[in-house]
């Protein structure tokens, strides 16, 4: 069960999030609006991703509350802007995001960008080492087989995969038949473990 905290001053946008994140069966989201609000959800939780917008019209914007988070405990997390300046740019970058994506992002991108998220904080809270020849083999893989791999290693079904990516299962079982066939691999465990052991941060 991946554990979100979302920070987002705007309500609409924020219940929007939450509601297409939620329609997972594996994701809980808890809004903060604002630096206090996610001070005590961060506090009196234990959360897998976070992801923050930057610009929360307040004194203190998403950068500083990373900033603040990772005096304590590091976690992956995106940010979410509508701005692409180089000053906030390099702001951000100075609290090492996992990624950084400029509003209006599309619903997949915003999915698949936290799966990778919660799989790269999973592969280093449970020191799995990255196996390079692994990652060799992605450059077998095409951009969708990437994408169904992230998916399916967090845990979907053939079926959830297809609802997940808006595809039918039969064409996510003739991916998966390729990435096997591509890969030299036989089972669905192989290829979680794959992707566990491999960088698949080009996904998003």
């Amino acid at each position: 069960m991946k554990q979100v905290l979302l920070i987002e001053d705007e309500f609409i946008i924020a219940k929007d999030i939450k509601l297409l994140l939620e329609k997972e069966n594996n994701t809980t989201v808890q809004i903060a609006r604002n630096y206090e609000e996610a001070q005590l959800r961060y506090r009196a939780n234990e959360f897998d991703v976070i992801l923050c917008d930057i610009n929360l019209n307040e004194d203190k914007d998403g950068i500083d509350i990373i900033t603040e988070f990772k005096k304590t405990k590091t976690l992956p997390v995106v940010f979410l802007t509508a701005y692409d300046s180089p000053d906030i740019v390099n702001r951000a970058k100075k609290t090492m995001p996992f990624a950084y994506l400029l509003k209006p992002f599309n619903e997949l991108q915003l999915k698949v960008t936290i799966d990778l998220a919660y799989l790269n904080y999973k592969k280093e809270s449970d020191s799995i080492v990255e196996n390079t020849d692994y990652t060799k083999q992605l450059e077998e893989l095409t951009k969708r087989e990437k994408e169904i791999l992230v998916v399916l290693a967090s845990g979907k079904t053939s079926k959830e995969t297809g609802e997940y990516l808006n595809i039918s299962s039969h064409t996510v079982e003739k991916h998966k038949k390729n990435i096997k066939k591509k890969l030299g691999m036989n089972t669905v465990g192989e290829l979680v473990r794959f992707a566990m052991k491999s960088n698949l941060y080009e996904v998003s």
